[in-house]
């Protein structure tokens, strides 16, 4: 690990937490977005990462709500782990699966500090559950997060901050939705940050199982993603809440090429982590001009307040020169006074 990295880094976070932006000017909200997901990414992940290049890869199991994350996983593990259901959402804690002697990894705070750990089911909102089972290889563990565009603002974050902790993301669309606006966004998110991506086309019919999957590699390739494996998961029937073994051949077959070969799982894991390195100047670079606008924005308000309280001091100072600060009211009551004799009474005593 490199230490002189890991504290430049530790600077970098301590800095964007002490950025601000609290004026609701324009673009303020997608700063203040783009400085938590910094924070988060270079906590969450990059952090543990540098500190443990040995740990094994995190494969973030992601998609729109229905697209059959949940029951992908619960397929590669072999059990219902993780909830699945036509309810919405279905995944509020997210789980983690890996393998028996991998447990050890993600059971501290190594990645993803600010969440606590449970297992054995119940877990809630804000919450990681870990499973361990033997039908994941040791070295690679799937984590099942919550739906990008669900109903409730907070999973959508929370998938997001899931997303950026991820080694790879196994992105989950359907031959219905896979063109949908909201995907593509994280999509380009992850081109952006160099994030490891393989792309699951879920629930393709027999009778579009070239068309559908040649169109959706031409979209890849338009938004220079062309070189994302995209694996095919056929329309079937489940068994018990699981896909069948021949339907699941595709994804498993990818796992376990990845798991048996240590070589493509660090190269997978150098290219996320230099991914992420490579975004962070040009993520924090706009945290800093959002910053600079702040303070030209306090700048102008400043300036507009201190205009007033000037222009209305002039006024004041005005009327007391030319004696019409008396009249009126003022002059009134002063005549009030010398007519019942207050004054004389006040001169004679």
């Amino acid at each position: 690990m490199d230490s002189d990295l890991t504290t430049q880094l530790e600077r970098l976070r301590d800095d964007l937490r002490s950025v601000q932006l609290e004026l609701d000017v324009p673009g303020a909200v997608e700063a203040r977005r783009a400085r938590d997901d910094v924070i988060a990414q270079v906590d969450d992940y990059v952090l543990p990462r540098l500190r443990q290049m040995d740990a094994p890869a995190l494969i973030v199991v992601g998609g729109s709500t229905g697209a059959g994350k949940s029951t992908l996983v619960n397929s590669l593990v072999g059990a219902v782990v993780s909830p699945a259901g036509v309810l919405r959402p279905t995944t509020r804690a997210p789980v983690l699966a890996c393998n028996p002697d991998d447990v050890r990894w993600f059971e501290d705070d190594r990645i993803l500090p600010g969440l606590p750990r449970i297992s054995g089911g119940g877990g809630g909102p804000g919450m990681l559950e870990l499973v361990s089972t033997a039908a994941l290889p040791e070295g690679l563990a799937l984590l099942d997060s919550p739906d990008i565009d669900s109903v409730l603002a907070e999973n959508r974050v929370f998938a997001n901050q899931l997303l950026a902790a991820a080694d790879g993301w196994l992105f989950v669309t359907t031959a219905a939705r896979y063109a949908d606006a909201v995907p593509w966004e994280f999509l380009r998110s992850a081109r952006e940050r160099g994030t490891a991506l393989s792309i699951v086309l879920n629930r393709v019919p027999a009778d579009a199982d070239r068309e559908v999957p040649t169109h959706l590699k031409q979209m890849l390739a338009a938004e220079q993603l062309g070189d994302c494996d995209v694996l095919v998961v056929p329309e079937v029937q489940l068994h018990h809440e699981l896909l069948p073994a021949d339907a699941l051949w595709p994804v498993r077959a990818w796992l376990d090429g990845l798991a048996v070969d240590a070589y493509a799982r660090a190269a997978l894991v150098r290219r996320t982590l230099r991914g992420a390195l490579a975004s962070l100047p040009v993520r924090a670079a706009a945290v800093e001009r959002a910053a600079v606008e702040q303070l030209s924005a306090a700048a102008e308000l400043r300036a507009e307040a201190d205009a007033a309280y000037a222009e209305a001091l002039r006024e004041v100072e005005g009327a007391l020169r030319s004696g019409s600060l008396l009249r009126g009211e003022v002059l009134a009551r002063w005549h009030e006074v010398v007519g019942t004799g207050d004054v004389t009474r006040a001169l004679e005593s």
